[in-house]
């Protein structure tokens, strides 16, 4: 334990570094596929993408607690900026649930790279919670499967190497129809739109994603026949904790923000943090940011020790990214005139709430699965 605990402290002081360098580099692109390619393979450089890929593939082989508190460390130093290297470990995740053969395996290997960003290709227009409605098939011919339809919603959508991406295959209809694919983003048939011009996001890329007759041998499918929905639903609850630990670095983020403006800044002969509206709802997102960090660590623990960890996973999930929403709105609102007309960091963390609370289900969704725990 002591040599693990060692281990833990090395990391995050490592990781803390490495934000504190990423917090301070300039935006210098005007092409934002260029620059999220950069910041992408700058995170790859030190394996932060691949923190839980065993080391026998490429990884770094962390076990999930670690990863949480590493993906804590590297989101208070530099908000924002954590989305690629997470959705590639989401991917990498579901290759690892779904491996059954030599060319899953080596496209572990491949994600485990610095140089393959990973996308996860689910939402469409007319499916987002409900995936047993989507419409993007997956037609056997030989021993082949031809992938058409159009992904929306997609992270990392234009710098990917390889697209895991979810499909029906005919004529079975509903969960049991849907299945796992390995696509090289570099097939023919696939095309990519411009970035969305996103709320915040400024880091990243996301956009839409079109199949139009993409073969790909059956091989590539991941998992048994009709496995999709339960890959998708256990990559979910595994990544939950994780998303939850990056919502709670940029909650702490904005709360030490909220708390220094405090501080310095004086009012009617007060500094504000005198005021009993601000000193008590300071205390309030202080505790809430807390215990946030104490729900996600608890999930990844009950993963790490193979414990039940889905109601525990929803719970942190649902719990740090209203934490990470309340402490950015408060934020802003103790900034004021401070974050107007200016990029501040304050207003790319309250931007950045909004994704983080869509993210692997909303606050509802979460509800439903905290629900159906009970």
């Amino acid at each position: 334990m002591a040599e693990l605990a060692t281990s833990r402290h090395r990391m995050i002081e490592q990781a803390r570094a490495f934000a504190r360098v990423m917090h301070g580099l300039p935006d210098t692109s005007a092409d934002r596929v260029e620059a999220a390619l950069m910041l992408y393979r700058a995170f790859a450089r030190k394996g932060y993408h691949a923190l839980l890929i065993p080391e026998g593939y490429g990884g770094r082989g962390l076990d999930a607690l670690s990863t949480g508190m590493v993906y804590e460390t590297l989101s208070y130093g530099a908000p924002g900026t954590l989305h690629a290297p997470l959705t590639t470990a989401h991917c990498a995740f579901m290759v690892m649930s779904g491996m059954q053969n030599a060319v899953h395996e080596k496209t572990l290997k491949t994600l485990a790279g610095k140089l393959s960003p990973a996308a996860f290709c689910l939402t469409e227009e007319s499916a987002g919670s409900d995936i047993a409605s989507i419409s993007t098939t997956a037609r056997r011919q030989g021993g082949s499967f031809v992938i058409s339809g159009t992904k929306s919603i997609v992270i990392n959508h234009a710098i990917a190497r390889t697209f895991i991406v979810f499909a029906a295959i005919p004529p079975a209809r509903g969960r049991v129809s849907l299945n796992a694919f390995v696509v090289n983003a570099s097939l023919p048939g696939i095309s990519v739109s411009e970035p969305y011009n996103t709320l915040g996001f400024s880091s990243g890329v996301m956009g839409s994603v079109r199949f139009e007759n993409v073969r790909i041998p059956e091989e590539f499918m991941l998992g048994e026949p009709g496995s999709g929905y339960l890959l998708f639903m256990e990559t979910l609850d595994r990544g939950r904790p994780l998303v939850a630990a990056s919502c709670v670095g940029e909650a702490h983020r904005a709360l030490d923000l909220a708390i220094e403006h405090s501080r310095k800044r004086s009012q009617f002969g007060r500094q504000l943090k005198d005021f009993q509206a601000v000193s008590f709802t300071l205390a309030e997102l202080a505790t809430r940011v807390h215990a946030s960090r104490l729900l996600y660590q608890d999930a990844l623990m009950r993963i790490d020790e193979g414990r039940p960890f889905t109601m525990g996973a929803s719970m942190a999930k649902f719990h740090a990214a209203e934490t990470l929403s309340a402490a950015a709105s408060f934020g802003m609102d103790m900034l004021g005139s401070r974050t107007v007309g200016t990029r501040t960091e304050m207003e790319r963390i309250f931007h950045n709430a909004h994704l983080m609370q869509a993210i692997d289900g909303t606050a509802n969704v979460q509800r439903m699965v905290i629900a159906s725990q009970l």
